[in-house]
């Protein structure tokens, strides 16, 4: 159709690979932060999760709910990327995928 690679490779390719760039990027996010605070929570002595199962066992409430709500940063940065995703993919149907 007359389009140069760059063009093909922009707009075609990249248009329909963005969506599940996306999805893995933050699906890898949320992935990394339950493991890394498990992992804390089995085998560490220091970390997130040291810190949430320390509080809960030397009963210091306020640290062990600071130490979950630090966690909610992964929640941020869903969002983050939501809206990213919202931004470079203005072309896509709401609720499509």
């Amino acid at each position: 159709m007359g389009a140069t690679p760059q063009q093909l490779f922009r707009e075609v390719i990249l248009s329909a690979a963005l969506p599940t760039i996306f999805v893995g990027i933050r699906l890898a996010g949320a992935a990394a932060m339950l493991v890394l605070v498990a992992s804390e929570m089995v085998g560490a002595k220091a970390g997130l999760g040291y810190l949430i199962i320390y509080g809960q066992y030397s009963v210091l409430i306020p640290q062990m709910y600071f130490g979950i709500l630090i966690t909610v940063i992964g929640l941020v940065l869903n969002s983050a990327l939501e809206a990213i995703e919202r931004l470079f993919t203005r072309w896509r149907l709401p609720g499509a995928g």
